[in-house]
């Protein structure tokens, strides 16, 4: 078997690198050029480039997020089977699972709430006034409205809780994945715990159990989260199965050259349906019909398919199809994960969760100015007809396209730089902070239970290298009974 084959998670790296980029080409999108969600500009018009099927995904959206949920359940999965299964250490495994529960929320909370205290700043000092002005929707949307400072400093405080109870935070919207995220490192932590004594093949049996559970569920964001997070903890195990690798070692060309090239153009085909206005081209109407089996005269009741179940959503299941292609493809070939194992893949990943938290507050600011003016003016609120109906309001358009060209490499560059700066300096203050808590509430000992655990309990180690321990003498009067 390749060790390469085996031991190669750097890509897990580059595509979080690659997936940083592709939020950002989205909302670039969003802010500044909606219709490329749409399938052509209007009906019966010709598509633009960006606009025709595989070449769209980048920007329309929905992959994201989708891609981070994997990448959760694949790392948080990958150490704690890899202690249990190829080192045989289960309670190493378990204490690992312990730690990184431990680890998960502050290393989530700190760096967001951070991020969400410097928005906070910039609306107090008026820095989103052009993006509260501007013709874009979205825009206008993400950006906190002007209050009375104290009116905002009582929302900061509150979204400082509804990041990670409702999803809503009028500061930086685009942490509303934030919750998910996180109670879906859970659901893995969870699920390993449960399963540590399992054989391997039950255990298979339950990832792909759970996969079938989200994706016969209709609610809200199930094929989003839940079942990336176990297609991830299912490819975790796989990765470190040894018969499963040396099977793709064996066949990588086939994997590499047919395999996976097949998986991506079905799955980039399914997953370029478009955002709205699907009847607007022949090639997404007909993709809507497959997907969800309309039937009647007018096309009223909408009977699904397998991969778009009778209420579910669409447009999140097709890109969740797209995403489960990607992974599988990634998975089976070695040449891919040595792509996305480059170093400069590699830089990009380092520094996404940054991009993630900065990006949004510098798209509402810094190029918002440039196609809009930082003033946000000339702009009046619209006022009441005579008749007290409500007046049409009038937003500031952007000055220029080459204005939106501008703004698109300018913020990409400050983007980045302010990740790199938020890397070396926020994002090591938030580790350093984690593991000295996470020393203080843990004991190091060997064995899981150190000196202070032990003394805690009233005992203490009799010799040096721990191995008798005897009670501690609380009553003097009866030394032959522990202290209860």
């Amino acid at each position: 078997m390749s060790n390469q084959g085996q031991r190669n998670i750097k890509w897990v790296e580059g595509l979080r690198g690659i997936t940083s980029v592709l939020v950002i080409c989205t909302h670039l999108a969003r802010a500044f050029d909606f219709s490329l969600f749409w399938p052509a500009d209007k009906k019966d018009a010709p598509p633009r480039l960006l606009q025709l099927p595989y070449l769209r995904i980048p920007y329309q959206g929905r992959i994201g997020v989708p891609i981070f949920a994997f990448l959760t359940g694949f790392v948080c999965a990958y150490k704690p089977i890899k202690l249990a299964y190829q080192q045989h250490n289960v309670p190493a495994s378990l204490m690992s699972v312990a730690r990184s529960a431990f680890r998960r929320p502050p290393r989530l909370m700190l760096p967001a709430m951070i991020a969400t205290f410097i928005s906070f700043v910039l609306s107090c000092l008026g820095a989103y006034t052009s993006a509260t002005h501007c013709d874009s929707f979205w825009v206008r949307f993400d950006a906190p409205d002007s209050q009375p400072f104290r009116k905002n400093l009582r929302r900061f405080l509150w979204s400082l809780l509804t990041t990670w109870t409702t999803t809503d935070n009028p500061f930086d919207r685009h942490q509303w994945a934030m919750r998910p995220l996180l109670i879906g490192a859970f659901q893995v932590y969870v699920v390993l715990a449960a399963t540590i004594g399992m054989r391997f093949k039950y255990r298979i049996l339950v990832h792909v159990l759970m996969i079938f559970y989200w994706l016969s569920n209709s609610a809200y964001l199930t094929e989003t989260f839940g079942a990336n997070l176990s297609l991830g903890m299912l490819l975790a195990e796989l990765a470190q199965h040894r018969p499963t690798q040396n099977f793709i070692s064996s066949y990588q060309r086939i994997f590499t050259f047919i395999v996976a090239p097949a998986l991506l153009l079905i799955g980039g085909w399914v997953g370029s349906y478009p955002q709205e206005h699907e009847d607007w081209a022949e090639w997404s109407q007909n993709l809507h019909n497959w997907l969800l089996n309309p039937e009647g005269p007018e096309g009223s009741e909408n009977l699904g398919s397998m991969l778009v179940p009778n209420g579910s959503n669409v447009h999140r299941r097709s890109s969740a199809f797209f995403i489960y292609t990607v992974a599988i493809s990634i998975f089976v070939s070695p040449a891919i994960q040595r792509l996305l194992s480059h170093r400069y893949f590699l830089w990009f990943g380092r520094h996404s969760f940054a991009v993630y938290l900065v990006h949004g507050t510098l798209l509402r600011t810094v190029g918002v100015w440039v196609v809009y003016g930082i003033s946000g003016q000339p702009w009046v609120k619209a006022d009441t007809n005579e008749d007290g109906s409500p007046q049409p309001q009038e937003w500031v358009h952007p000055k220029s396209r080459s204005h939106k060209m501008l703004a698109v490499v300018l913020f990409t560059g400050v983007t980045y730089l302010a990740a790199w700066a938020w890397m070396k300096w926020v994002d090591t203050a938030c580790a350093r902070a984690t593991q000295w808590l996470e020393n203080r509430v843990f004991d190091n000992g060997e064995d899981g239970e150190g000196k202070g655990g032990m003394a805690e309990k009233g005992f203490s180690q009799a010799n040096g290298n721990g191995s008798a321990r005897i009670p501690i003498q609380t009553d003097r009067t009866d030394r032959s009974q522990p202290p209860p």
